[in-house]
């Protein structure tokens, strides 16, 4: 076979080659010691591989010419083996193999386990982990490095001397689409003989976890040369059989699957059976069932393309054949063979079970039910799948006796080879043999990670995203696979008709999980807090169940009330059961305290307010402190509809400021006119994409907000992305060197003067001798105490962008007229309120 199927950090190199670099680096462990591969990396090189694969190209003609190199895959294989590849790299399929194996899609995050208590648990690779793979394989070593990478390990897979190039060509080309170069470090792969002891055992010397595919022997001998410290995680060899139950045991049909069972494969799969076992028979009625089994092997055996059996497995089936007719001599055996010699059936009246040659051999045997697990279960190592034929009086009793005997896996026959996917294999799941759980424990004294529910991941490549920005529209008309629909809400649509955002429910369970730690970051605590839950629900609207499916991944003490108008009883409620916390929106939480207005005075139970929606005015949230001893009031989550929760506020966020949910989104922002990336600091659009999204892809998305990001660790002590919110976009503007917001001027004007009416803002331009200038036009709704000095004072005071250009630079000039409502510009197709009028151009 070929010099060239070695692979080393991506490069494919010769035997000799990869030597050298092996025993270069063999005692250097921070060279083999990575953090996990990051599974987001992983599936979007796997998902490019996989369309190379559909597009028929030179990457699959490489693959297909490496298989007809070998000869011990047969013509017939090939496609077999290219379809078998290509299914296991569904990326769904994968994802679900990792959620069921390992609990999550996103096992390696360290996380609180419960929000009441302070421990903090994970899923962490073991290290290396080095793959021993039969060379009559080649599919197995690349589909064994699949689950390695799953894992997070770093692979390196042994081929043996005979073996191909398959798998180097494979993760060669998965090493070339990585743009971000990391991924050659999970994988290496290297010719071995395993009679170069030496060698073998250098090259296991590295190992934190062997995999290992073989006999006993073969295994025995990889446990004896590996290191103590390494875990061995064998894949033997395993023996399946039938059950046949008396009343069923003459049932054509059946008989017709078991059939097709004996000649499926040519019996060469783990879970393909080699006997047949028949409940309580007499040797009269083995001899019976197995004729009429003849008759239906004469029908299947013909319309099933045969696999002839080389010189080795033809001389086992002449040994097995020859024994079983000299035992016939005694009596109790028999043999029957088809006239073609392409099935045999060797029937024996002893109650035990034995391994068949294959390739069509099956033997049929009795079992008494009282039997089986004394005769079955010291072979219980060996034993792996049971098709069953039984009424459905008998199943249930029957296989909880199997599972006894040691059985792994029970089917009806028929299905003997079938799967499921993120099924066990030989009765374990890979990946966690690959892992190991890692915990961590916070001080109660020290709460290291107080208000944190999760370490911090650190941050990896930038996805690969597409040029064109997503508007609103782009995301509204793309057409979701019924596959990815489990969940509909309704969110505002561009001409204000509402539109439908949907979701897996994995997606949803996985935005409510982080939202839940953002809530956690914002200062809800499940231990002591008693909340209520006090959105707005029906009618498609997400709100409600959402908070509901957040408070239970919190673990919170929970009232789901909805924002009932029968405010009494709201009132009421929160009183007798002492609830403390409250989550909805702004506009609510005022009509429910001003309704329970003596009430809530009284009681002054209410602590923490969470909101969303809406914005809350500085009056307001000083009016609840003050009059009702309110002590925090904070926004719940930021985020829409149809992108999820986006970001979240700490104890030290005030106004706009936020964390992103780095584990959900990436965030770029990009200039207002040109969509060029901004400079450090500078305000403009947002553009989110989600690392985690099925169905309705969300890429470089404008949300329609703008902001910037800020630079430097928050107090908190997380290092991630914060950003500061500052309006939606359009109602942003550049002008005197500076950004300025509508909304800015608007919450100034709410927080300062209780102000409910309209204004909007004229731009206008410089010249040689004239600044720029921004006039503020409101309606007039001032007392008489309120003159346009004050408010311009004022308003230069808290606005400190506004004051640093106008007063300090002096590069703007700032002016306020107040005037009638009718003085106001208003858009002539909608009625509208113009916010901000740009005379400059």
């Amino acid at each position: 076979m070929s010099n060239i199927s070695n692979l080393w950090q991506g490069k494919i190199v010769t035997d000799d080659e990869f030597k050298n670099l092996f025993y270069e680096h063999i005692h250097n462990s921070g060279f083999w010691s990575k953090k996990p591969l990051s599974s987001s990396l992983l599936f979007n090189l796997i998902e490019k591989a996989s369309f190379k694969l559909k597009e028929r190209g030179e990457f699959y003609r490489a693959l297909v010419n490496d298989l007809k190199s070998r000869p011990d895959v047969r013509d017939e294989e090939i496609e077999l083996s290219m379809q078998a590849l290509e299914e296991f790299l569904s990326v769904d399929n994968l994802r679900l193999k990792l959620s069921r194996e390992l609990g999550s899609e996103f096992p390696f995050e360290l996380k609180r386990i419960n929000f009441r208590e302070n421990h903090f648990e994970s899923w962490f690779p073991l290290g290396v982990l080095v793959h021993v793979t039969p060379n009559n394989s080649p599919l197995l070593g690349v589909l064994g490095v699949i689950e390695g990478l799953l894992s997070g390990n770093v692979n390196v897979l042994k081929l043996a001397r005979k073996d191909s190039s398959f798998a180097a060509i494979f993760y060669k080309e998965l090493c070339s689409i990585d743009t971000s170069k990391t991924f050659k470090d999970y994988i290496y792969i290297g010719k071995v003989s395993s009679s170069d002891k030496s060698y073998l055992k250098d090259f296991l010397s590295i190992a934190d976890v062997v995999s290992a595919w073989g006999s006993e022997e073969s295994i025995k001998s990889l446990r004896e040369m590996a290191p103590s410290r390494a875990r061995i995680v064998e894949w033997g060899h395993k023996i399946s059989f039938a059950y046949v139950s008396k009343a069923t045991a003459s049932y054509e049909e059946m008989l017709k699957k078991m059939a097709f069972e004996i000649c499926n494969n040519e019996q060469m799969a783990c879970s393909s059976p080699q006997c047949i076992l028949l409940e309580d028979a007499s040797f009269e009625e083995l001899k019976n069932f197995s004729k009429n089994l003849a008759k239906a092997l004469d029908l299947v055996s013909p319309t099933i393309a045969r696999v002839l059996p080389g010189i080795q497995e033809t001389a086992e089936l002449t040994v097995s054949r020859e024994q079983v007719r000299l035992n016939s001599m005694f009596g109790n055996s028999e043999a029957i063979i088809s006239a073609k010699n392409d099935w045999r059936i060797y029937i024996e009246d002893t109650a035990s079970l034995n391994a068949s040659p294959l390739f069509r051999t099956i033997w049929v045997k009795p079992m008494p039910k009282n039997k089986i697990v004394h005769n079955l279960k010291p072979l219980k190592v060996y034993l792996q799948t049971v098709g069953v034929s039984a009424n459905k009086n008998e199943i249930e009793e029957l296989t909880r006796t199997l599972f006894q005997a040691g059985v792994q896996r029970v089917r009806a026959i028929g299905d003997m080879t079938d799967s499921y996917l993120g099924e066990p294999h030989d009765g374990v799941y890979a990946l966690e043999r690959y892992c190991q759980k890692i915990s961590y424990t916070d001080s109660e004294s020290l709460k290291l990670m107080a208000h944190k529910s999760s370490f911090e991941e650190q941050s990896a490549s930038p996805l690969p995203k597409s040029s064109k920005i997503m508007e609103k529209s782009d995301f509204q008309a793309q057409v979701v696979d019924d596959i990815y629909a489990d969940l509909y809400f309704y969110s505002g649509g561009s001409s204000g008709e509402p539109k439908l955002s949907i979701f897996t429910y994995a997606d949803y369970h996985r935005q409510m999980e982080v939202a839940a730690e953002g809530l956690y970051a914002a200062g809800l605590d499940p231990k002591t807090d008693r909340c209520m839950n006090l959105f707005y629900a029906g009618s498609l609207y997400g709100g409600f169940v959402s908070f509901f499916t957040i408070l239970e991944k919190l673990n919170a003490v929970h009232f789901p009330m909805g924002a009932s108008t029968d405010f009494e009883l709201v009132g009421k409620t929160i009183v007798k059961n002492k609830v403390d916390t409250l989550l909805g929106m702004p506009s609510y939480f005022i009509q429910l305290f001003a309704a329970n207005s003596e009430l809530f005075k009284q009681y002054r139970g209410i602590k923490k307010i969470f909101y969303g929606g809406e914005h809350f005015s500085e009056t307001q949230r000083n009016y609840l402190k003050s009059e009702f001893g309110v002590v925090i009031i904070r926004s719940a989550s930021y985020g829409s509809v149809d992108a999820g929760p986006l970001g979240f506020q700490c104890e030290f966020a005030d106004g706009g400021v936020h964390h992103l949910n780095e584990r959900l989104h990436e965030l770029e922002v990009v200039e207002l006119e040109t969509d060029s990336p901004v400079k450090k600091g500078e305000v403009g659009r947002f553009l989110f994409t989600s690392k985690v999204r099925h169905g309705q892809k969300i890429e470089r998305y404008a949300i329609g907000d703008v902001g910037r990001i800020i630079e430097g660790r928050c107090e908190c002590g997380r290092v991630g992305t914060r950003f500061d919110l500052l309006g939606r976009h359009g109602d942003v503007f550049r002008i005197g060197t500076t950004f300025l917001s509508y909304q800015k001027f608007q919450k100034l004007l709410i927080d300062k003067f209780d102000f409910e009416g309209s204004f909007q803002l004229h731009l206008l331009a410089g010249s040689a001798t004239k600044k720029e200038k921004v006039v503020l036009q409101i309606e007039n709704l001032f007392k008489n105490t309120v003159t346009k000095d004050f408010l311009q004072t004022r308003i230069l005071a808290d606005y400190s962008d506004l004051n640093e250009v106008v007063n300090k630079d002096l590069v703007l000039d700032f002016e306020i007229e107040i005037t009638d409502r009718s003085k106001l510009e208003f858009s002539a197709s909608t009625g509208k309120l113009r916010s901000v009028l740009d005379h400059r151009n």
